[in-house]
């Protein structure tokens, strides 16, 4: 697995998203400063997840014309260069808020190309046996940048100001750049590569989901289990934890904090096991859809803050197995031409979800109160189980019919 162009991803990647943490983090600090406005404040995810939406939806056209190589090492590339317009207009203190909220979009806007690119590249790098291992690296590395990223980026903001910080992002992301050429393949990959974007068009993720049953199911439990996260957002967990466990504002980042650490600890489990769960990928897949189901109830249904603590940790391995071993089953049964399309696709509907999922969480919230949407969220995820079943068996049944013939 440690060939010089995985560790040139795996590194490249993760600098980029520590850097995408640290302008966030930056974009609040001045945007706040500015306006003293919580509501422009909140409405920069907004802004980040519907450029990331358009984007996903339109990376098919670039995958068209540029080799997945090329995809990461432009959009980095171009990440750099607005972020450096940004922190120039910052620094010289003639930045409008809306130049900001512009910017935040454009830099958004070439991640919903290189998450797709990203994922469909793994197979490409490593081997079908160190598939899983290798996702659960990204996996591990993504959580943990994402939970130290924000506390490092608020302490490094309050200390330095936002205007060094957007600069040493500026840096990161240079050397982020750089790595994403060392992913060059070989020239023979490249003209296959090019033959394969011959045969392949804006339509070919959405068709191959709906063609190849193993993806249908997958995609449907993909939907499933994202109606079901709209609990953890923060409109859901403040009230929850002001009205229902009684405590402060600072229980909320207790919880979020625990989950992350359990999350880190799940990826940190899968690299560890990774080949024993890689031959039993359906079972992993069903083990951590139920775990995830039990552990929202009880979290639901605690009164004690110290308690939905502890049911916050136990979700984060849980939802990591359930995230690698469905990762790695879409990479595996994916043909390789088609597998940038199809994660562009499973990328749109995935942020699509997230904003329905949110809507529909915090309308029953206010209909019948905040815990009921965690009994809700259980519910749709005993649907998510029993389409894992569904997915094994199809599974069973397709490698059934393989053998006989």
């Amino acid at each position: 697995m440690w060939q010089r162009r995985f560790i040139c991803l795996w590194a490249g990647q993760t600098l980029a998203n520590l850097g995408d943490v640290f302008y966030i983090v930056a974009f609040i600090s001045v945007i706040y400063a500015a306006t003293g406005s919580v509501m422009y404040t909140a409405f920069i995810p907004v802004v980040i997840v519907a450029s990331q939406s358009v984007s996903s939806l339109l990376a098919p056209l670039v995958f068209q014309r540029l080799s997945l190589t090329g995809m990461l090492v432009l959009s980095q590339g171009l990440k750099t260069i607005l972020l450096a317009t940004a922190s120039l207009a910052v620094s010289s203190g003639v930045g409008e808020i809306w130049l900001l909220f512009g910017l935040g979009a454009a830099i958004a806007f070439m991640d919903g190309w290189a998450n797709p690119a990203r994922n469909a590249m793994v197979p490409q790098l490593v081997g079908r046996e160190d598939l899983m291992r290798a996702n659960g690296l990204l996996a591990t590395s993504d959580q943990t940048v994402h939970f130290a990223g924000w506390a490092a980026g608020g302490l490094l903001v309050s200390w330095l100001g936002a205007g060094i910080v957007l600069w040493g992002t500026v840096g990161a992301y240079v050397v982020a750049t750089i790595a994403m050429t060392g992913i060059a393949p070989a020239s023979q990959k490249l003209r296959e590569e090019q033959a394969a974007r011959a045969t392949t068009n804006w339509l070919t993720g959405w068709k191959t989901i709906r063609d190849v049953p193993v993806l249908r199911l997958l995609v449907a439990m993909d939907i499933v289990i994202g109606l079901s996260g709209g609990v953890w957002i923060a409109a859901i967990m403040l009230p929850f934890v002001l009205d229902v466990l009684g405590q402060g504002e600072e229980w909320w980042g207790y919880i979020n904090a625990g989950y992350m650490l359990g999350a880190i600890a799940g990826g940190t489990l899968l690299l560890m096991y990774a080949e024993r769960m890689r031959r039993h990928l359906f079972r992993w897949i069903i083990c951590g859809t139920i775990g995830v189901g039990f552990f929202t109830f009880c979290f639901g249904s605690s009164t004690n803050a110290l308690v939905a603590l502890l049911f916050s940790f136990a979700l984060g391995p849980f939802l990591e197995m359930v995230h690698v071993s469905k990762q790695t089953l879409l990479q595996q049964e994916t043909e390789e031409s088609a597998l940038p399309y199809v994660m562009s696709a499973k990328g749109t509907i995935d942020l699509l979800v997230f904003g329905a999922s949110a809507l529909m969480m915090g309308a029953i919230a206010e209909w019948q109160g905040v815990r009921a949407v965690y009994y809700v969220s259980a519910g749709l995820l005993l649907i998510a189980f029993l389409l894992a079943l569904r997915l094994q068996k199809k599974q069973t049944e397709h490698t059934s019919g393989v053998s006989v013939n």
